[in-house]
């Protein structure tokens, strides 16, 4: 068992038991008591869990928090690629492209090497990580604060960075998709980063897999007739694509 499985699990029997002992969960997820204390160790780092004497508890997450980005990786992996594909289809050869944090876009970085020279600007650690060992295009990291739990630079300085740039191409993913309010993120940071990008790129694709449709998060990243592109493995009704064509957006099913 990976890792992050064995974090998973964790998250899993804390949900459940709410509390639990060392002993318990390395007897549960047959592992030593040693490699408990490692991943328990990390997750109480990312603000997931907190220990007490013998036994761990599992944190409350209020509404505004974002849980982890190794626990994102891991959720619907094949929805993730197939939206990125989609997406990589509006790349051409000198583009320049703005690329959120996320998970989902992370997996957008297998596309990349079937153009050339490409400038990506991203506030997100690890998918610039991915670009440079996997691609030979150009990558600009925005400065500003960074966020441990999603791996992104966020805030003020950061929004300034982002403003000195115009691209060709902006590619979003969202926490939620209401088709009255539009796109929106769990945290004001996000909101504002994703909100940026859109603006300063000719082009704006927004990605979103079907478990987050018809749901608001607490934060408004944009307007609907901000978005010139939908992509989502979504089916959508004939009400919904009007709503879609009323705001002049395509509409993709991945």
């Amino acid at each position: 068992m990976y890792e992050i499985e064995r974090q998973e699990d964790i998250i899993k029997i804390l949900k459940d038991k709410k509390v639990a002992s060392v002993t318990f969960l390395s007897k549960t997820l047959f592992v030593s008591e040693a490699t408990i204390r490692r991943d328990l160790s990390k997750l109480e780092q990312k603000g997931t869990v907190t220990r007490t004497f013998g036994g761990v508890v599992l944190n409350s997450q209020t509404p505004n928090q974002e849980t982890t980005f190794e626990l994102r990786e891991q959720t619907n992996l094949n929805e993730k690629r197939a939206l990125c594909q989609k997406a990589s289809s509006y790349i051409k050869n000198n583009y320049t492209i703005f690329i959120d944090s996320s998970t989902t876009l992370l997996n957008i970085v297998n596309y990349l090497n079937n153009f050339e020279n490409l400038v990506i600007i991203t506030n997100g650690l690890f998918v610039a990580n991915e670009i440079i060992n996997k691609t030979k295009h150009q990558v600009i990291l925005p400065g500003g604060l960074v966020q441990a739990n999603t791996n992104s630079m966020l805030g003020a300085i950061t929004l300034s960075a982002l403003n000195k740039f115009h691209c060709n191409l902006a590619i979003m993913s969202t926490s939620s998709f209401d088709f009255k309010f539009g796109p929106t993120e769990s945290t004001i940071e996000q909101a504002e980063i994703k909100n940026t990008m859109l603006k300063n790129s000719d082009l704006k694709i927004v990605l979103c897999d079907a478990q987050k449709m018809h749901k608001q998060s607490l934060y408004r990243t944009s307007s609907l007739d901000q978005i010139d592109i939908l992509i989502t493995n979504y089916a959508l009704n004939e009400e919904e694509k009007k709503v879609l064509e009323s705001n002049k957006i395509t509409y993709i099913r991945s």
